[in-house]
C-alpha cells in the first residue's frame, strides 16, 4: 500500500509539473532568451524586412508593377485638378509620362537607400523587447516607423532630388505646370519631391510589414537569430 501511494504521488507530481510548464503568455520566450538575443532578433527581423522591401520595389518595374501595382506612385491627389485639366486639352500623355518616370526614379534608388535603412536599424533604441516580440503581427515595423520615419524621410531627399532630373521627372513636371497655367488661373499647391519621398517610404514600410508577418508565421523566413519568433 505504501509503495502504491509513492507511485501515485510520483504520478501526481509529474502531472503538476507538466501543467505548470504550459506557457500561454510568452513568458517562456522571456525566460529562455537574454535581452541581447532579443534585440538581435528584432533588429535582424527589421534588416531582413528592409532587404525584402528594397529587393521587391527598388528594381525594374518594382514600384510600378509589383503586387499588381499596389505600390505604384500614381499622383492620385492631382487627378481631379492637374491631370484632368491637361487631359481635356490633349496633354494626357504628360501625366502618363510623369507617372512612368517617377516610378523609374523610385526603382533606381536601392544602392542609396539601403545604407540609410541599415543606419536607422542599428541606431534604433528598444525599450521593451518582449512587447515587440509578443506584439501584433507588424509590431516591430510599426515601432521602427514611429521612431525612424523622420530620419529616413530626410535621408531620401538627396537621392530623390538628384534623380528627378536624371529621370526627366522635373522637366515633365515643369512642362505640365506651364500647360496648366494656360488653361486655368487656379493655383496648384503641390510639393512634388515631398510627395515622391513619402510614397516611396510608405511603400517600403508597408512591404516591410508583409515580410515581418512572414517571419513571424513561416519558419522558412527566419534566420537562426530569429528562431524565438516561432516559440
Amino acid at each position: 500500500m505504501k509503495k502504491l501511494n509513492i507511485i501515485l504521488g510520483m504520478i501526481l507530481l509529474a502531472a503538476v509539473s507538466l501543467f505548470s510548464c504550459k506557457d500561454e503568455s510568452g513568458d517562456y520566450v522571456e525566460q529562455l532568451y537574454t535581452n541581447s538575443q532579443k534585440e538581435k532578433a528584432i533588429k535582424d527581423c527589421l534588416k531582413a524586412s528592409a532587404d525584402s522591401a528594397l529587393n521587391h520595389l527598388c528594381m525594374p518595374n518594382g514600384f510600378y508593377n509589383y503586387n499588381e501595382g499596389m505600390y505604384r506612385i500614381d499622383y492620385a491627389p492631382l487627378r481631379n485638378s492637374l491631370f484632368d485639366t491637361l487631359g481635356r486639352h490633349g496633354y494626357g500623355d504628360l501625366s502618363d509620362s510623369l507617372i512612368r518616370y517617377t516610378n523609374r526614379l523610385a526603382e533606381s534608388c536601392k544602392a542609396q537607400l539601403a545604407p540609410s535603412f541599415t543606419t536607422a536599424i542599428d541606431t534604433l533604441e528598444i525599450f521593451d523587447y518582449d512587447a515587440l516580440i509578443n506584439g501584433e503581427i507588424d509590431a516591430i515595423t510599426r515601432y521602427f516607423e514611429t521612431y525612424k520615419y523622420r530620419f529616413l524621410k530626410s535621408a531620401f531627399q538627396i537621392p530623390v532630388s538628384i534623380r528627378m532630373g536624371i529621370y526627366n521627372v522635373t522637366p515633365v513636371w515643369n512642362e505640365m505646370l506651364q500647360k496648366y497655367s494656360q488653361y486655368t488661373a487656379e493655383p496648384l499647391n503641390f510639393d512634388i519631391q515631398n510627395y515622391v519621398v513619402e510614397k516611396m517610404l510608405d511603400g517600403l514600410l508597408q512591404e516591410m510589414r508583409v515580410e515581418e508577418e512572414l517571419i513571424r508565421t513561416d519558419s522558412a523566413h527566419r534566420s537562426e537569430s530569429m528562431e524565438l519568433f516561432g516559440k
